[in-house]
Order: structure tokens, then C-alpha cells, then sequence
């Protein structure tokens, strides 16, 4: 999982939890109540990481689907969670079948 240091020099130590993502993910990121999510999606083949998440606040225009997002295999979406202010990491989040990739061979 080199591509995880890559995507910010601040996660180094930070805590992560690995999720299977079977159902849709809501990937709407703004603040409500001192609570936010930042969003990146990962090519685990090479590790490039996109950038491309639309602005979303109360100003921006609504994003279309942005509430029920697919995880096709081969892409995992990282999110950096920020809860009422406190950091509470990273969830990586999966599709079902990239989750024997992404664990150690032995433990």
C-alpha cells in the first residue's frame, strides 16, 4: 500500500481501517455541524490518485450521484474523516473483490 503515503505527507501514523464496500457510497463532502469527509479515489493497480472531487457546499451546484457512488474493481476510495472537529483518520474503502490484494501474506 505505497500509494497511501503518497496521497498525503500528513496521514504518515495516522490511524486507517480497511472497509469492503458492497453497497453505494456516499461521498459528499461538506461541513454540517463541525463534521466533514475528504474524498480520493486510487487506481490500486499503479497507485495515481485523483483529485477531480467537485466542490461541494451550500453555494455549489449539486452533484449528481455523488450520494450513491459504485466502486468498480481496481479502485479504492480513501476518506479522511473529520468528526466535530476532532481527526478520526482514514477509511479505505473497497470493492469486495481487491480486498486479498490489499492484505498482508502473512501476518
Amino acid at each position: 500500500m505505497n500509494w497511501l503515503l503518497r496521497l498525503s505527507p500528513s496521514i504518515v501514523g495516522a490511524r486507517f481501517k480497511l472497509e469492503v464496500q458492497s453497497y453505494p457510497l456516499n461521498c459528499a463532502s461538506y461541513w454540517s455541524g463541525g463534521s466533514r469527509s475528504y474524498f480520493r479515489f486510487v487506481r490500486l493497480s499503479d497507485g495515481a490518485v485523483s483529485r477531480q472531487m467537485p466542490a461541494q457546499s451550500a453555494f455549489d451546484k449539486p452533484v449528481s450521484g455523488i450520494d450513491s457512488v459504485e466502486l468498480p474493481e481496481g479502485i479504492a476510495c480513501i476518506e479522511h474523516i473529520i468528526f466535530c472537529g476532532k481527526d478520526l483518520g482514514l477509511r479505505i474503502h473497497v470493492n469486495p473483490a481487491n480486498v486479498a490484494k490489499l492484505l498482508p501474506a502473512s501476518l
